[in-house]
């Protein structure tokens, strides 16, 4: 694996300047970053060109619900910290997004791969398929260009089961449950809307913010997925706000919460720090939306990060792409964004890509359709459909 210098951190590479949102001129900031980015993507990237926003569900795309039956364990190598997994079991709910051809009914096996994608702090499933505003369903847009996407609300979160306690669930469990559904996408046993579901032979594992480590925990501990995305995580550079932030949500907030769920920042810090460049419509339907957490979750995710990732993280030998936006440095360090890829020392294609003009959800930004064109051109690339 080899890491290609910044063009911004090169005295000797001009700076490549890339499309952002039709209609919209961005000015000199609006760039594209990367970091050892193979050639083919750049092509693909460039082939495609400036385009508006997709409406949120266009003909020939279709979404359906789902639900998947899942056992609250740790089976994973992220111990859990501040308590064990009840051990019950939990439905996880979500949707599957796609081409029309590639979901219909009796379709059987599928060939066309599928992506699980998952959350960080605050979120749920609307953090990859919010409605509301158009041009911001990524789900749908992924659909648009032909892949097939399932967003959930992960265990605790949403419209999925939640433990009495919120103590009860670890990012080592919320792994093992993604590995469940994994192994349940692979074997077709589900149901997909009023039908039978479809049996995917290959499954990637996306993850933003701390959904990212939970995505990383579950490719060392399970080694049963065919690639994997990170979307805003690193595991150095941390800045204090997010240590003191860490420290408070851990020992403060969680331990003066009854229920075991809690809120890792407050609405104000959620609406001001995390958006950049984001149309005030989103960041309201964001807001809106809006989960507490388990603060088993809460208390896993330094040990997860600090001590489990570090120990594993190598052994990942799947495709992996790391995605940030070029705006984001409240929680980790520009560096430390930068060092991400080395990380992935076992994977033999890893890459790096900053997306311009966006902060911590580079999905909602303005030059969100920068972020979707990365997503679709990685995705094609590596796992093409026929």
């Amino acid at each position: 694996m080899s890491v290609a210098r910044s063009p911004f951190r090169s005295g000797s590479t001009k700076a490549h300047r890339a499309p952002s949102r039709a209609g919209r001129a961005s000015g000199a900031r609006s760039r594209l970053r990367r970091l050892g980015v193979p050639l083919a993507a750049a092509l693909t990237f460039a082939a495609l060109g400036a385009t508006g926003a997709a409406p949120a569900l266009c003909a020939g795309i279709v979404q359906l619900p789902v639900a998947f039956q899942v056992k609250n364990t740790n089976t994973s190598q992220a111990p859990c910290t501040s308590g064990l997994p009840d051990g019950a079991m939990y439905t996880i709910r979500g949707h599957i997004s796609g081409p029309a051809t590639a979901l219909r009914a009796g379709a059987g096996r599928a060939i066309t791969p599928v992506t699980l994608y998952l959350f960080g702090y605050e979120a749920g499933e609307w953090n990859w398929d919010l409605k509301g505003v158009a041009g911001y369903d990524y789900a749908a847009e992924m659909a648009r260009r032909g892949h097939v996407s399932l967003t959930i609300d992960e265990l605790g979160y949403g419209a999925s089961g939640h433990p009495a306690n919120g103590n009860e669930t670890c990012q080592g469990a919320e792994a093992d449950v993604a590995h469940q559904i994994v192994q349940t996408l692979r074997s077709g046993a589900y149901s997909l809307g009023t039908g039978p579901g479809i049996a995917f032979s290959r499954v990637l594992l996306a993850g933003h913010d701390i959904g990212g480590s939970v995505a990383e925990i579950e490719a060392y501990s399970y080694a049963d997925i065919d690639g994997l995305i990170s979307v805003t995580f690193a595991h150095q550079g941390f800045t204090p706000y997010i240590i003191e932030r860490s420290t408070v949500a851990a020992f403060g907030t969680c331990t003066e919460s009854p229920s075991g769920y809690a809120h890792f920042i407050s609405e104000d810090e959620f609406r001001s720090l995390l958006f950049y460049n984001t149309d005030p419509r989103v960041i309201d339907a964001a807001a809106a939306l809006r989960n507490p957490n388990p603060c088993g979750v809460i208390r896993s995710n330094p040990p997860s990060v600090l001590v489990a990732d570090r120990l594993h993280i190598a052994e990942i030998m799947v495709p992996v792409l790391i995605v940030f936006g070029d705006e984001d440095t409240l929680v980790w360090s520009r560096q430390g964004e930068e060092e991400e890829q080395r990380n992935f020392s076992g994977s033999p294609d890893a890459s790096t890509v900053f997306i311009p003009e966006a902060g911590h959800f580079p999905m909602f930004s303005r030059t969100a359709s920068v972020f979707d064109r990365e997503m679709s051109a990685w995705l094609g690339s590596r796992f093409p459909a026929p």
